[in-house]
């Protein structure tokens, strides 16, 4: 029986919607998706990023943050309901995503620059230091020299993936807090090189012939009538997930209705089964400005230079807010495997101051534009995510 195998009403699937809520998910997939949202609603082309790079960095700057600025970070980032003790767990799941294993590389790292006119207590810097394995380091952001650091330690911390985070920083630069995210991982069955074929993949836009990998096997599988998703395996328990809208959904659209709810209901849902995936061989390169999406979020106080509590951060020429978040994402998906990186940076301003064998088959042809996750099956923790509207 060809795709969709099920048949089930509207009224059944909008009574599931209802009752998958985000709320049983992580903080950091609720954030992931609620960002995706954000970001697909107001581009037409390729979005992707680190869910765990920013988590990691703006939850590392709000403990700089104080009042209704600190509470509405922390609902921006769906962490407003948690303890100190739970919050301390989260960070240290989303941290034990990053642990060393042997067929596959996925480091972090974290890094806060001060500027010499720029203090903050002790305790808190011991709690940077600990928690969030931050280096802390002092810049002279007035100086030739600081840009070139930071952006010298992005290119370490991405092994040359990315080789710059920054142009330029305001000598009135207080505080710029940085995590870098690299992961090099290779398929558990690598496709084949002679079965990639170009093939149409129509975009919002055009239809164009594109290199597409095709392999079969056993697969982790999901569908119903909006969807299909397979899950690709990567050694050392990580996976990407294809997630592709059926041929009647709108391509538009798709992006922003997915929730974490939704995505834990497909993951729940999966079984085994034997199938065929042909997937574009495609690269991506991401840079975004993501002021205005966390402020949709809910995290405007931050950025405010009237509103914003920061006095954690002690200067001589306060107040001090969020001027910049900056993130950059790249991934490479190809026969052997996939290569990625990002790269977030946040800087502040002080005034100027993956069962049985089943008996059906499924085909999965991705030849239009589809979500991507790449996601560690351990802590189940979404390291990168995207939704590909044009392979590049």
């Amino acid at each position: 029986m060809p795709w969709p195998f099920t048949r089930r009403s509207p009224e059944s699937i909008s009574k599931e919607t209802k009752e998958t809520r985000e709320t049983t998910s992580s903080p950091s997939a609720r954030f992931a998706f609620r960002l995706l949202r954000q970001l697909a609603s107001t581009s037409s082309s390729n979005v992707f990023f680190s869910p765990s790079s920013l988590m990691l960095c703006l939850t590392l700057v709000h403990e700089l943050a104080s009042g209704e600025t600190r509470q509405s970070m922390a609902q921006a980032l769906e962490i407003g309901d948690l303890d100190a003790y739970q919050h301390a767990a989260e960070i240290a799941l989303l941290k034990s995503a990053f642990r060393p294993r042997e067929d596959a590389e996925l480091t972090f790292a974290n890094a806060v620059w001060l500027s010499k006119r720029v203090q903050i207590a002790d305790e808190l810097a011991a709690k940077l230091r600990g928690l969030y394995e931050s280096e802390l380091a002092t810049l002279d952001f007035g100086g030739t020299d600081a840009v070139q650091t930071i952006n010298q330690w992005v290119d370490t911390g991405t092994r040359g993936k990315i080789s710059k985070i920054v142009s330029q920083l305001s000598p009135l630069t207080a505080l710029v807090a940085t995590n870098a995210v690299y992961f090099k991982g290779v398929w558990v069955r690598p496709f084949e090189p002679q079965s990639t074929q170009n093939h149409p993949f129509t975009t919002a836009t055009r239809t164009k012939r594109w290199p597409a990998m095709r392999q079969s096997g056993m697969y982790s599988y999901y569908e119903d009538r909006q969807l299909q998703m397979a899950a690709l395996p990567y050694k050392g328990y990580l996976s990407m997930y294809v997630v592709l809208p059926s041929a009647g959904s709108s391509m538009g659209e798709f992006p922003q209705r997915v929730s974490s709810g939704s995505w834990e209901s497909w993951i729940a849902k999966s079984k085994l089964m034997e199938g065929t995936i042909q997937l574009p061989r495609f690269r991506v390169d991401y840079d975004a400005q993501l002021e205005s999406a966390l402020s949709a979020l809910g995290m405007e106080r931050a950025f405010d230079e009237n509103r914003a509590e920061f006095q954690a951060i002690r200067t001589d020429q306060p107040p001090v807010w969020i001027d910049q978040v900056i993130h950059r994402a790249m991934a490479e998906v190809n026969e052997a495997g996939t290569e990625a990186a990002a790269v977030t940076a946040v800087t502040m301003i002080c005034r100027s101051a993956k069962s049985p064998r089943p008996e059906r088959r499924f085909s999965l042809v991705v030849d239009r534009p589809f979500l991507v996750v790449i996601r560690d099956d351990d802590t189940r923790t979404i390291l990168f995510m995207g939704w590909i509207a044009d392979p590049q």
